[in-house]
């Protein structure tokens, strides 16, 4: 049983004089008498309260429990850096029951320790407020306790999400995160390189691109890499994505049963690698229902709500324009949106639209946007576990792809096909 530096209660307490130490020496609050940072014991010498100007050693002239009492170790408070109330991993292994070894564990993120356990640590911990010294294991581990996570845009409503749901999960495991913003930038600038690779352990990309060169620069380093959300098959990586070509069946199923057939879909450049697969998926969906796809029914966007306004409206300015439009983020939806306001085109009474990603922005009364869901915070959970086990290396040697899948909120912008929409196909 690990031991916990409050009294015990299955000690003879009230036969032991009360002590406390004359020269507690330079220790950390949070710190119990017994160990200083390393373990190194610290002395249990002072002065007797009932009579001052007798010397006490607890280690030698302390009455001892008797046999069997649980109390063996009698320590002395310092009066000088001691906060009673930091939470130590002694603490949170005597109050779990657990050894400290495997508090240690959980809180590395070691994939070897059952998950019922884990689960039991890391809710003791937010219990009693419990943070890792991450300053003190860095020294031991040589590791920086940090991770970078590289993002595209923080203006876009998916990114914030998922960068809250990865810092949440490092933070329960004692790791810092080191947000880095990665634009679409010119050849020869790379904002990495601004990072000194000895203050991340790992990164996770959430804005890599098909033949990323920042995630190549990244991993001449030997830094070790997750890309989430994003795919690169050219490079063998531990991936996290959602299940963005079934997405596709899930938007035109739903869409055809609302007797829509002039669909259109507004995506992203084709380097953008989930981009291309929801395009894609939308598209095969289409082609086993027969329903033709125009090549002038696709318009693809940057990444931001003015270019996505411009695409949209030139969809909607046709002589024959779609009746629905499939978005294939968020962002695309509400720029789609916007177009349709501004050209005084009712949704969804004249057009229906679809968007991914089911931000927090889709939920607000006013948008009610008619959305695919992925589930971010699993998604998240998964990237940074597998980056903390490739750490530790307990990975097997060929990455994988996890792949979760993804659900169709139907809310207020989709609506049955308006009667004056004739089938293009």
């Amino acid at each position: 049983m690990p031991r916990s530096r409050f009294p015990d209660r299955g000690a003879p307490a009230a036969d032991l004089p009360r002590a406390r130490s004359t020269n507690p020496g330079p220790r950390r609050a949070g710190l119990s008498d017994e160990t200083h940072e390393e373990g190194t014991p610290t002395s249990n010498r002072g002065v007797c309260e009932d009579d001052p100007s007798k010397p006490f050693d607890a280690d030698h002239t302390a009455p001892r429990p008797g046999p069997g009492a649980r109390g063996d170790v009698i320590r002395t408070r310092p009066t000088v850096g001691y906060d009673p109330h930091v939470v130590t991993s002694v603490d949170l292994a005597a109050y779990l029951g657990l050894s400290q070894s495997t508090v240690s564990r959980v809180m590395r993120g070691d994939p070897a320790v059952a998950e019922r356990t884990t689960k039991r640590v890391l809710a003791a911990a937010r219990e009693l407020g419990y943070v890792p010294n991450s300053a003190a294991r860095s020294l031991v581990t040589r590791r920086a306790r940090a991770i970078g996570v590289v993002v595209a845009d923080l203006t876009s409503p998916f990114y914030p999400t998922v960068v809250d749901a990865i810092q949440h999960r490092l933070s329960e495991r004692g790791y810092r995160m080191a947000l880095i913003r990665d634009p679409d930038v010119p050849e020869g600038v790379d904002s990495v390189d601004v990072l000194d690779p000895a203050t991340v352990d790992g990164m996770i990309f959430v804005s890599a691109r098909r033949k990323s060169r920042t995630v190549r620069r990244v991993l001449e380093r030997s830094t070790p890499v997750v890309l989430l959300s994003r795919d690169d098959p050219t490079l063998s990586l531990e991936v996290v994505l959602s299940d963005d070509e079934g997405a596709g069946e899930l938007v035109i199923e739903h869409l055809t049963a609302l007797g829509h057939r002039d669909i259109a879909i507004l995506s992203v450049p084709r380097d953008r690698t989930n981009g291309a697969a929801r395009e894609d998926g939308a598209r095969h969906a289409l082609q086993r229902r027969g329903i033709a796809l125009p090549d002038h029914y696709i318009r693809r966007a940057t990444m931001t709500h003015e270019h996505g306004v411009d695409m949209a409206t030139s969809l909607l300015s046709m002589d024959h324009p779609p009746s629905a439009i499939y978005c294939v983020t968020d962002e695309l939806a509400f720029a789609a949106l916007d177009a349709a306001a501004r050209l005084g085109v009712s949704v969804p009474a004249e057009l229906s639209v679809i968007g991914f990603d089911d931000s927090p922005q889709a939920r607000w009364a006013m948008i009610n946007l008619t959305t695919i869901h992925q589930p971010i915070e699993d998604m998240a959970a998964e990237a940074v576990q597998l980056l903390l086990a490739r750490l530790d290396d307990n990975t097997p040697e060929q990455p994988g792809k996890r792949v979760f899948p993804v659900s169709l909120q139907i809310r207020g912008t989709t609506g049955p096909a308006p009667q004056r929409a004739a089938s293009t196909s």
